[in-house]
């Protein structure tokens, strides 16, 4: 005789699970998933020869890796033996992507396995959509577009890697450039060691081109071409434009992608009635406005310093074209790229400030960006102008916006201002009492807003402060970057436990003078 087991004590995992909620149980999965390659990190077999690294900026590194960010403690090119950075390559590819999206994508798309209720509802709170059924079709149609970038575009970098003799690899310029740093530490100083120099060398030309594809198309901004980011390819502007391409297919989101898709359906079937939603008018309308307000203060700033030792006085960063070229990928890279090919000590503090915001704004929801979203921009930028006009209603390309739309993005935009505004202060309170930067000063306060704006906008632009951060500055910036990449409103929810009762009655409604 067989015993039928108990169907209670089966449940009990879908029962538990269900009760946590979907962002709850997506958070629990990220942190387990974090913990765990922190420790693959810090295990010696991923690391090279008389190589170690503290168990803090493993974690670091591992969070930094899966939420996109790219701020490191240490250099991902000398501590990490091919294995360490597959590992980190996965990181990146599982936070860009989401663990649940690509889990989904394997079993339904590729093998053809149905997923249950509960499944259904992770992946919707994880990458988004307006039903499970859009979003199983979305995540398919955009990883499998993702994939086909990648492929495509990892071969194009491996070449350029491959054939590029222009690259700036050199023992003798290396050392020259920090012999003249020591007495000016301004000085310029893109050269990388020529052991480095991927040049008519297949294997490292194929291993950097993989993994700058799949840092550049996850917004992670991580490389392993030395410890300099992009600085030794300045002045190759095809590499870096292909590049500023893919991380802005990256910050896009899954929802343009099958936005897009569904126009090109409806262009083909000779019936192009199907209309761009407002989340993908407003996604790429927002992110032209804010980046090129960026280039334009950016331009400003720089251009009229007055110093000889900035950015655009110095004969260090080339010609006019040289610079200006710089200067667009700087800016584009603010939104959560993380790339970069200038130093910024050369930069003026206005344009740290103006990146900073950059960051901190963001690109994209349901994509490899943190920040509060260029969205909730938008939203915020025409209750302005509504509040201008004195309408009384938010209206944008004949659609009216909900006041519970506002009342959202102004939430979010003021916890996120008071997030990070905390997260700076104390940072800059628990900086080592002597540490200085290159120009042995201690560091002002703009530089570890820009850092923390960096780690809550997954961008992973630096200045060269979070490695000499102590105990206390590096775990904010590790849940800086985690509050980032879920974002305020999912991260709030988190701790909501209690479900909302049922509002059986209203309050008489009275206005309050304001401003």
């Amino acid at each position: 005789m067989i015993k039928k087991g108990n169907p209670k004590k089966s449940n009990v995992l879908f029962v538990f699970l269900k009760k946590l909620g979907t962002i709850r149980f997506i958070f629990l999965i990220y942190i387990l998933f974090t913990i765990l390659m922190s420790l693959m990190l810090y295990w010696e077999v991923s690391h090279n020869p008389s190589k170690h690294i503290s168990y803090l900026d493993a974690l670091l590194l591992a969070a930094s890796s899966f939420t996109t960010t790219g701020l490191s403690g240490v250099a991902v090119s000398e501590v990490f033996n091919m294995f360490g950075q597959i590992l980190i390559a996965v990181c990146f590819i599982l936070g860009g992507i989401g663990i649940f999206t690509f889990k989904l994508y394997i079993f339904q798309s590729l093998l053809g396995l149905r997923t249950n209720l509960f499944s259904g509802q992770i992946h919707q709170t994880e990458r988004g959509g307006s039903n499970i059924y859009e979003t199983k079709k979305m995540i398919k149609i955009s990883i499998s577009f993702l994939i086909i970038i990648s492929i495509l575009f990892s071969l194009i970098f491996s070449l350029i890697f491959y054939y590029d003799n222009t690259a700036l690899f050199s023992d003798e310029k290396m050392s020259q450039l920090n012999a003249l740093s020591k007495n000016n530490p301004w000085t310029f100083n893109p050269y990388e060691e020529s052991i480095r120099n991927p040049y008519h060398n297949f294997g490292m030309s194929l291993r950097f081109g993989i993994f700058h594809t799949l840092s550049a198309i996850n917004n992670a901004g991580l490389d392993i071409i030395g410890t300099k980011s992009l600085q030794p390819y300045y002045h190759n502007y095809y590499f870096l434009f292909l590049t500023s391409i893919l991380f802005l297919i990256g910050g896009m989101g899954f929802p343009v992608f099958y936005d897009v898709w569904q126009k090109i359906k409806s262009i083909k079937k000779d019936n192009p009635r199907h209309c761009f939603t407002l989340f993908t008018k407003f996604t790429i309308i927002t992110y032209i406005f804010t980046s090129l307000i960026g280039l334009l203060l950016t331009f400003i700033f720089e251009t009229t310093a007055k110093g000889a030792n900035y950015f655009w006085n110095s004969s260090e960063y080339g010609s006019i074209g040289d610079k200006v070229f710089a200067i667009y990928f700087q800016t584009m890279s603010t939104r959560s790229a993380g790339f970069s090919t200038v130093n910024y000590y050369n930069f003026t503090q206005p344009t740290i400030m103006v990146h900073g915001i950059l960051m901190f704004i963001g690109f994209s929801p349901v994509s490899t960006a943190g920040g509060i979203r260029n969205i909730t921009v938008a939203i915020i930028f025409m209750s302005i102008i509504t509040l201008i006009k004195n309408r009384k209603n938010i209206n944008a390309f004949h659609r009216q916006i909900g006041k519970e739309s506002l009342i959202k993005a102004v939430n979010i935009f003021a916890i996120a201002i008071f997030i990070t505004l905390i997260m700076t202060i104390v940072i800059y309170h628990t900086l080592p009492s002597d540490l200085k930067n290159v120009y042995n000063e201690s560091y002002p306060m703009v530089y570890v807003m820009f850092e923390v704006f960096s780690a809550f906008g997954n961008s992973g632009l630096n200045i060269g402060l979070t490695p000499n951060l102590g105990i206390t500055g590096k775990i904010l910036l590790i849940i800086t970057m985690i509050v980032g990449q879920l974002g305020i409103s999912q991260f709030l929810k988190i701790f909501t436990f209690s479900k909302s009762k049922p509002q059986r009655y209203q309050y008489i409604y009275e206005d309050i003078s304001i401003g």
